[in-house]
């Protein structure tokens, strides 16, 4: 089988995958037995599986709507649920990206991430496909969200799945990682594990780790850091999980509002504006992903400039250094919570050894069941403070998320077992030690594969995107 009609099936079978979810919830739903959660995961599953319309040239250049199946890399609908979609014909595309979301995200709120990756894909323009990543447990809550957990369980299967993309892709096209709020701590876990796309775009993160504090901390120079903060961005003032990539003096950070358009502008304040259509943060990021570098405008604004109120006084240094006393009175309760807690009782973290190898095309499947979104309005006037992360509303529970200090190496890893935190493992460099200590170490972890509710596994093959633009997203 070619391999363009080995990525058809694929889809064709994950599509196979929701279609026999619906006829479950509905039997469940017309015998009057459906449960609340049925009830809206039968929406959601009727919802990925109509067809969407796209734009074509048909034979003589016009460009005209056609209506196609959506194409599913993966789908879980089980739990929390999972799904990897892509827009586009990815085999033909030029520029790939991958869009990594944040919390509060389950299958339910899919649709807004893959109207967010459409709005994405529209901006970079001809030749571009977009993969909507969310194949990890996005934290459900503010208490997740101020947690390392799910990127420590995230990162290894975005570093597989990024190798995946390599084989998927036609072999000169390039792959831009697009990670918003907490996907920017997963993305940072996954290139700590040795991905190396060649361009990284981070908005609004929280931070990576409490020791990262430059781009090659957890990138190679083949990889270039671009970061986006915009003003009053609470959570990544926050600095919750460490310092903000846009203080980096090895990254590079995009403006997010156009000076000189005045009144025309497209404002980008606070958490969940950045994907705003015609506004300079998504053009910036469209600019990255189609290779149009020199077109990108930078800014260098700190964080009394962007959190200005009446009569110039500004709360963004409070809040910052606030913020960080709440990370680091969460880390301390954290670590002695987990320290007193039965092993049983205590999720292992991803190892390279508890997986089995699989298939290049395979994919990791299914997580614990959850539920929850991550997006809202901008926030309310001065913000107080508080733990907490990336929701859209009032940032008075105030911004960022977690990492529970205390964690030592894991067993995952190949090399170093047994080294203690602080102590470097022979011939690992700084990021591998680091992961070692949160519990992700481990260098080219395999894949779990399908667990019969997930993913198809597969190679290669063409297919469309659709084209559903949207001001919506969550985090």
């Amino acid at each position: 089988m070619a391999e363009a009609d080995q990525l058809a099936e694929r889809f064709r079978a994950n599509l196979a995958v929701l279609e026999a979810a619906r006829g479950r919830l509905q039997a469940a739903f017309d015998a009057g037995t459906a449960t609340a959660e049925q009830r809206k995961r039968l929406a959601t599953v009727k919802e990925l599986l109509a067809p969407v319309t796209v734009s074509e040239k048909d034979a003589d250049g016009n460009v005209v709507g056609v209506q196609r199946q959506r194409q599913f890399l993966k789908v879980d609908p089980e739990g929390q649920g999972r799904a990897i979609e892509v827009l586009g014909e990815l085999p033909k595309a030029k520029h790939v990206a991958v869009l990594v979301p944040g919390m509060g995200n389950s299958l339910d709120t899919f649709s807004g991430q893959a109207d967010r990756g459409d709005l994405i894909k529209q901006e970079a323009g001809p030749g571009t496909a977009v993969i909507v990543w969310l194949d990890y447990r996005s934290p459900q809550g503010l208490l997740e969200a101020a947690e390392d957990d799910a990127a420590a369980e995230g990162g290894p299967q975005l570093k597989e799945f990024l190798d995946e993309v390599d084989e998927l892709k036609a072999e000169k096209a390039d792959v831009t990682v697009v990670a918003h709020s907490y996907g920017t701590k997963v993305a940072g876990v996954a290139l700590e594990l040795g991905a190396r796309p060649p361009q990284v775009v981070m908005t609004g993160s929280p931070g990576i780790d409490k020791h990262v504090d430059e781009a090659s901390d957890f990138v190679t120079p083949a990889t270039t850091l671009y970061v986006e903060r915009a003003p009053g961005d609470y959570v990544a003032l926050s600095e919750w999980h460490g310092p903000d990539p846009a203080t980096f003096a090895d990254a590079i950070r995009m403006e997010t509002n156009d000076p000189l358009a005045r009144d025309e502008a497209v404002s980008v304040r606070w958490h969940n504006e950045y994907y705003r259509p015609t506004s300079e943060a998504l053009r910036n990021i469209g600019r990255v992903i189609a290779g149009k570098l020199n077109e990108i405008t930078r800014t260098n604004t700190s964080r009394a400039a962007e959190t200005k109120l009446l009569l110039g006084a500004s709360w963004g240094d409070a809040f910052n250094a606030a913020a960080k006393t709440a990370s680091r009175v969460f880390d301390g309760l954290a670590a002695l919570t987990k320290h007193h807690r039965h092993p049983s009782d205590t999720p292992s973290a991803p190892s390279g050894r508890e997986k089995a190898p699989v298939n290049a095309g395979e994919l990791s499947a299914g997580g614990p069941p959850s539920a929850g979104p991550d997006a809202g309005g901008p926030p309310g006037a001065t913000p107080t403070t508080g733990a907490g992360p990336d929701t859209g509303g009032a940032p008075g529970a105030g911004p960022g998320t977690g990492s529970p200090a205390g964690a030592g190496p894991s067993a995952g890893g190949s090399r170093g077992a047994g080294s203690s935190v602080g102590e470097r493992a022979p011939g690992w460099s700084s990021a591998e030690q680091r992961a070692g200590e949160r519990g992700v170490v481990g260098r080219g972890v395999t894949g779990r594969g399908a667990d019969g509710r997930g993913s198809i596994g597969g190679s290669r093959a063409a297919g469309t995107g659709r084209s559903r633009p949207s001001g919506g997203g969550r985090g």
